[in-house]
């Protein structure tokens, strides 16, 4: 993904800035994705700030998409995208941790919980500088909260679809940035521990911008957010 050249104005598209809200983070303009078989989504706007948003449109390529793209992973065809006011796609991923992207980040079944941490900080960690597990946060805490953490013995195959979701979190966040775009919530198929899931992402987004896709609405009981329903075209 990081061989995206950085995106272009089209003549007429506004570069995307921070908007009147002052507090916006990403801010979208006029943004278009041109898939193989047409635009799987166009002329998208969209101002996020601080805390938990809802990405509302159906589940599949589009969705995935237009995260992607927020997320600087994915140049789009037409309009701009900024993160804290930067624009390309290199610098946009400075700020932005992505998970639970089917084919990005899915896990190796065969190896267990405690591996895939200590790869994602070894991988994480500054040249020639080995990673201190002592000093290292405990993602998989700050993720999972009260739910119950998976142990480093468990191997991934032994995961449930929410563990899995979690543990994919928490791997993001051991980048440590300021923005975390999370795919399909559905991915989660089960209604309740999809709440639960929601849960857990709506206390990480107290300190974060956290932007999920999803196919529903969150519920009354979830917790504060925003909803984005985007304009958007394609067959999934």
């Amino acid at each position: 993904m990081d061989m995206f050249e950085p995106a272009t104005t089209n003549a007429g598209t506004p570069l995307a800035q921070p908007g009147a809200d002052d507090d916006a983070i990403i801010v979208a303009r006029g943004l278009t994705f041109d898939g193989e078989h047409g635009p799987l989504f166009r002329g998208v706007d969209l101002d996020i700030a601080r805390g938990l948003h809802a990405v509302h449109m159906p589940g599949g390529h589009s969705q995935k998409a237009l995260l992607l793209t927020l997320a600087g992973r994915l140049k789009p065809s037409a309009g701009t995208v900024a993160v804290f006011g930067e624009t390309s796609p290199r610098a946009i991923r400075r700020h932005c941790a992505i998970a639970a992207f089917g084919d990005i980040d899915d896990l190796d079944e065969a190896v267990t919980v405690g591996t895939v941490v200590a790869e994602q900080r070894r991988w994480l960690a500054p040249l020639f500088r080995r990673p201190r597990a002592d000093t290292d946060r405990d993602v998989l805490a700050e993720v999972f909260g009260d739910l119950e953490c998976p142990a480093p013995t468990d191997y991934v195959d032994d995961l449930g679809d929410l563990e899995t979701f979690l543990l994919q979190i928490a791997l993001a966040l051991c980048s440590d940035r300021p923005v975390l775009v999370v795919g399909d919530l559905e991915q989660v198929r089960d209604s309740g521990r999809r709440a639960q899931a929601v849960q857990r992402l709506g206390a990480l987004a107290a300190d974060r911008t956290v932007v999920v896709g999803v196919t529903n609405s969150l519920g009354d009981q979830a917790p504060e957010h925003d909803v984005h329903i985007p304009d958007f075209a394609g067959k999934d």
